[in-house]
Formats: C-alpha cells, sequence, structure tokens
C-alpha cells in the first residue's frame, strides 16, 4: 500500500472515533454533577440537627448534686465540765458511849437504812447495873427525905406549942433540904444512866446508804470514836469543774446530761459553789443524780450543763468540706448553674448538726453531698428533690 491511500483511510478512522469520545465527556460530566449532588445533601443544614448543636459545643456539669437551704433552728449549746461522785451529805456517826465492847453491827457498807434502824448494839451490862445501883439510891434517898419531912413537921408543931426550942426546927428543916437534895440528884443520875443505856443502840438518825462501817464486833469503843458513815437520804452528786467564765449562765434547777461510760443520766444542777480555785480558774458545780442513777461515790463521769436555747443557724454537718484547712461550704444562688465556695466559721455541734457563726445566712442554698469533688465555679445539675 502506497502513501496515497493510507491518508483516506486515517481520516476515516478518525471521524469514526468522534462520537465515542463525545460520550465519554458526557458520562464524566454526569457523574461530577452527581458528586456535587451528594455533596450538598450532606453538608445542607437540616433542622433537626439545630437543637443537638449547642449540646455538643456547650460545658458539661461536673455533678448532679442536691441542695439544702441553711435554716435558724434554737440551739442548746451545753456547758462540759468533769468532775467526781460524792455524797450530798455524808453523816459521820460516833460511840458516844466509851469503854463497852460491841456486841452486834447489823449493816454493812451499801445497805440502805431507815431512820430507826439498829445499826450497832453495845453490851450495856455495866449500864444496867448502873441503873440498878441509882435506883437503890432513889429509894434510900426517898426514905431519907420522908423520914426528915416527918420530923420537921413534929418539930413545928412543938415549935408552936412553945415546948420546942425554934432552933430544933431549923436544923430539922435543914436536913430535910439534904434529904431532899440526894434524891434529886439520885434521880438525875438515873437520866444520865437511862441516857447511856440508850446510847449504846446505834439507831440511824436518817434514811440513808450506809457508805462506811468501822466498828467490828468485839472492839471496845472509844468515847467518839468513829463508827459508820451514812449517806444522808442516799443522795448523791456530782461535782463538776466547769471554767469561771461559763458559771454566769448556770442556774439551780438547769438541767444536766451526765455521761459516764456509754450511760446517759439525766439530773438537774443543786448549787453553785460560791468560790473559784486558783490555780485554774475553775468553779464547781453541784449537780444532785436522781435515785437509782447507778453511779458510786468516787466515780469520774462528765456533765453537760444545758442552757437555754438561742437561735442559731445550723447546717448538716455533711455538707461542710474543708479547704486549706479551714471549713467551707459550696453554695449555688437562684437561678445560677455555677457553685461558689463560701468560708465559714463553726460554732457548736450537735447531732450531726453544726452552727455557722460567720458566712452564711438564713435561706443560702447549700451543697448537701458531693462537695468534696467540686471546685469553687463549677457547673452542676440540681439534683431532683
Amino acid at each position: 500500500m502506497n502513501m496515497l491511500d493510507a491518508r483516506p483511510q486515517e481520516a476515516e478512522e478518525a471521524q469514526a472515533s468522534r462520537p465515542a469520545r463525545r460520550r465519554g465527556r458526557v458520562v464524566m460530566l454526569v457523574l461530577v454533577l452527581l458528586a456535587l449532588a451528594a455533596a450538598a445533601w450532606f453538608l445542607w443544614p437540616r433542622p433537626a440537627a439545630t437543637p443537638r448543636a449547642p449540646a455538643a459545643i456547650g460545658p458539661t456539669p461536673v455533678l448532679t448534686v442536691p441542695l439544702i437551704p441553711a435554716t435558724i433552728r434554737p440551739l442548746t449549746v451545753p456547758v462540759v465540765g468533769d468532775g467526781s461522785v460524792a455524797p450530798w451529805q455524808e453523816l459521820v456517826l460516833g460511840a458516844e458511849v466509851g469503854g463497852l465492847r460491841v456486841l452486834e453491827v447489823r449493816v454493812e457498807e451499801g445497805d440502805q437504812v431507815r431512820a430507826g434502824d439498829v445499826l450497832v448494839r453495845l453490851d450495856d451490862a455495866l449500864l444496867r447495873a448502873q441503873g440498878a445501883q441509882v435506883e437503890a439510891s432513889i429509894n434510900e434517898a426517898r426514905l431519907a427525905l420522908d423520914f426528915a419531912q416527918s420530923e420537921v413537921a413534929r418539930a413545928r408543931t412543938l415549935a408552936s406549942g412553945g415546948i420546942g426550942p425554934r432552933q430544933v426546927l431549923e436544923q430539922r428543916e435543914s436536913v430535910a433540904a439534904q434529904a431532899e437534895a440526894r434524891l434529886a440528884a439520885a434521880i438525875a443520875r438515873r437520866e444520865e444512866v437511862a441516857a447511856r443505856l440508850a446510847q449504846a443502840t446505834m439507831l440511824a438518825p436518817t434514811d440513808g446508804l450506809v457508805s462506811r462501817v468501822v466498828l467490828r464486833i468485839g472492839a471496845v469503843t472509844g468515847a467518839g470514836q468513829e463508827a459508820l458513815r451514812l449517806v444522808r437520804d442516799g443522795r448523791l452528786e456530782l461535782n463538776a469543774r466547769v471554767p469561771e467564765l461559763e458559771l454566769a449562765g448556770i442556774a439551780p434547777g438547769q438541767p444536766v446530761r451526765v455521761r459516764h461510760g456509754g450511760r446517759e443520766i439525766m439530773a438537774e444542777v443543786r448549787a453553785i459553789a460560791p468560790t473559784i480555785t486558783p490555780e485554774n480558774r475553775l468553779g464547781t458545780v453541784h449537780v444532785a443524780l436522781p435515785p437509782g442513777a447507778g453511779l458510786l461515790p468516787g466515780m469520774f463521769a462528765r456533765a453537760e450543763i444545758m442552757g437555754p436555747p438561742r437561735p442559731a443557724v445550723l447546717l448538716p454537718a455533711a455538707a461542710v468540706v474543708f479547704r486549706d484547712g479551714a471549713p467551707a461550704v459550696f453554695t449555688l444562688a437562684p437561678g445560677e448553674e455555677r457553685v461558689r465556695l463560701r468560708r465559714l466559721t463553726l460554732g457548736q455541734r450537735l447531732e450531726g448538726m453544726v452552727e455557722v457563726r460567720e458566712g452564711l445566712a438564713e435561706g443560702e442554698r447549700v451543697v448537701l453531698s458531693g462537695a468534696g469533688f467540686l471546685a469553687d465555679g463549677d457547673l452542676v445539675r440540681v439534683a431532683a428533690p
């Protein structure tokens, strides 16, 4: 094939390939348009996605916390003092008669006695013998007096008739007076012996609790020797030592909570000692214990003297946290979503509550729990009441 024959053939092939290239461009254009339409569909803003846009870009609350308002309530602040239990009045009973042997001791330490009960009996044989002698002396003195009085009557009759001298009458009157004096002395001696005989039996002067027994059977008493001790009426009291600055708010009759170990006993103030101990500036408050308190003399106990109630801002102790060693709470103002750290000055703690003396007002809302995980300015969600 020569060159002239080849050129017409190439021209024919070129004309045949043009429609194929046009179709390729059309397909490519359609694909590009479809891609643009798909991209526009994905990027076009949708109304349904609008409400979720702020949540996706806004801050998230740190915690959901419960709130509690600070409230004003009457608060009774106790004055605390420690001390020992002692008898209200301890009677020291002694032997009034000396030289007698102890026959019987009817009580032991810890016994409750009533007024008039026999406590101790002494051997009264010697006193009874003395009583018999005194009775004989009385009879003798009475006979002597009777004789002397009869002699006086006789002498008076003679003197009135002029028979007997006046001097004899006076002598007989003197003898009668002496006999009368001896009789009176014998009667007084009988009363003394009777009193000593009664003292040989020791009786309880009042109701009480035997706190100590000194005399023992067989011992010989000395006059005035201690026999036993008796707590009058069985009444005990706690002598609580209280700082002098606290005494001004204490008065007789105030209720007192006495604590001994795990026990709690309700009592009341009986009296306040009129003096202060200079060494420690403490005063003594006498707290009357109720019957059956179960305490014994010498035991150590604590007294919480309840004063008059006063208004105070109170919070649950669980709401208080410590920041840099100081007590604080987190508050949330109405309409706010971020908590604020508030430092406080605390007072008394009582039964799960704490007194706020400074830093918080009545009605302010405080985070009740979870405050330990918060910081000042944290966003929180309020728990449903």
